[in-house]
């Protein structure tokens, strides 16, 4: 999986006193900190839980699920599923795919649908080019490039579920990357493994990218601060809880060649790297939505962003979605909000 830089969003803990008195039963509860790293990230998990023995197999659940779903949606791992799946689909077969692999892969084309192409995992090709590019400080060759775009959009691939789950690929050379919204989607299974066990007061935070549970005992909630342009001085602080939250940005990542600053955020649309300095952070219901949509607002920028807000079907689709898109010229924020009935 590519990894985000960590540095996009610091997690500090509250210390604000609880306003509700029900929380009183809750100072039973401990707090465990955990941190590996998984997915090429360092994962870190806060739970507060009855007992270290609790806290501590819950820990090595959801560890252990991070390493299992790298082996379903690597894009470096050359054994992973997903890389497999699309080698086995270069002979137009229909091919058989885990359950992890169809319901990522479905919310992929969910959000390529809502935000028209604006975040699209079969942007591989075009990433691996422009990826080489950064490395060599060259464009790519323009015949190459021009191949690789016509392998991008969803009538390059599909998902069928009659009986069986399986990938099919519309040309043998597109490719599959989730490193837009894998994350997020493991981010969600740990933190559904979490609430099975009985633990909502937690933190899972995959190197920046997070979800939030209940407030921890004696706090109102997480603080989270948005990132701004520069690493050092970030945008704002506030007090979650019961939400994800991801950034997206190119404040790490980029190469200058000829003068022109290139990103390594591609706007699968083109095929082209963003030029526009922009860092990105979406608060939303789940860290799936919240990853994709990252990457997808960074593309769009503040007017595309705003433009898909005034949408009917997309207000609908994205209710409850929040975007902070701070440029160069300053920042917007953008509310996927219920729209009221006249």
């Amino acid at each position: 999986m590519k990894p985000l830089p960590a540095a996009f969003l610091t997690i500090i803990l509250a210390a604000l006193p609880a306003l509700l008195p029900h929380r009183a039963a809750a100072q039973e509860l401990e707090r465990y900190e955990y941190l590996e790293h998984k997915m090429a990230v360092p994962v870190r998990l806060i739970l507060c839980a009855p007992s270290k023995e609790q806290a501590d197999r819950a820990a090595e659940e959801v560890y252990r699920r991070f390493d299992a779903l790298n082996e379903v949606m690597s894009d470096w791992s050359p054994e992973s599923e997903i890389i497999r799946a699309c080698r086995a689909a270069q002979f137009g077969e229909k091919v058989p795919i885990s359950d992890d692999l169809f319901r990522v892969l479905a919310l992929a084309r969910r959000y390529t649908a809502i935000t028209g192409g604006a975040f699209d995992a079969s942007v591989s090709p075009v990433v691996k080019l422009w990826r080489r590019s950064r490395l060599m400080g060259t464009l790519p060759p323009e015949p190459n490039l021009t191949r690789a775009k016509a392998l991008v959009g969803q009538k390059n691939w599909s998902l069928e579920d009659a009986g069986e789950k399986t990938l099919s690929l519309a040309e043998p050379q597109v490719r599959l990357d989730l490193g837009g919204i894998g994350k997020g989607f493991a981010i969600d299974e740990a933190f559904e493994l979490l609430r099975a066990r009985g633990l909502t007061a937690v933190l899972v935070d995959a190197g920046g990218d997070m979800r939030l549970g209940a407030p921890p005992p004696g706090k109102q909630g997480w603080t989270v601060t948005l990132a701004s342009l520069d690493k050092d001085a970030p945008l704002e602080r506030r007090v979650l809880h019961d939400i994800a939250i991801a950034s997206s940005g190119d404040t790490f990542q980029f190469v200058e060649i000829d003068g022109v600053r290139y990103s390594h955020i591609i706007d699968p649309r083109r095929g082209e790297p963003l030029t526009e300095r922009r860092v990105v952070s979406v608060l939303a219901p789940t860290a799936a939505e919240a990853d994709a949509l990252a990457s997808a607002f960074t593309v769009l920028g503040p007017e595309g962003t705003e433009a898909l807000a005034k949408e009917e079907q997309s207000a609908k689709d994205l209710s409850g979605v929040e975007a902070v898109i701070v440029t160069e010229e300053g920042v917007t924020g953008v509310s996927f909000a219920p729209r009221c009935e006249p």
